[in-house]
């Protein structure tokens, strides 16, 4: 799977770059977040992730028509989209928007 960042946020954080202000979410949630994105990153295909019952991979509906969703930790969803690239070999996509408390 090729993975690739729409927030420049998430990328530094993924990274383990120092991001500016503020930290937006607890030393916990980013450990959780990092194993989470390596998960999607490893994985051969869609089917793989949503074999994986502690991801609950989903498809979003309403306002987030599109998008995908995958589980960080309890309260927090990562955002992502699926896209397929067409080359030699049928490979999928994922670009991550945004990491959110489901709940809020």
């Amino acid at each position: 799977m090729i993975l690739q960042f729409k927030n420049a946020y998430l990328e530094k954080l993924f990274e383990g770059k120092p991001v500016p202000g503020k930290p937006r979410f607890s030393s916990d949630v980013v450990i959780k977040f990092k194993k989470t994105v390596l998960r999607l990153k490893y994985a051969d295909s869609l089917r793989e992730l949503k074999a994986q019952k502690g991801l609950n991979f989903e498809a979003l509906k309403g306002d987030w028509k599109g998008y995908f969703s995958v589980r960080v930790d309890y309260c927090y969803r990562l955002i992502l989209t699926v896209d397929n690239d067409e080359g030699v070999r049928i490979t999928e996509i994922l670009t991550v928007h945004d990491l959110t408390n489901h709940y809020q």
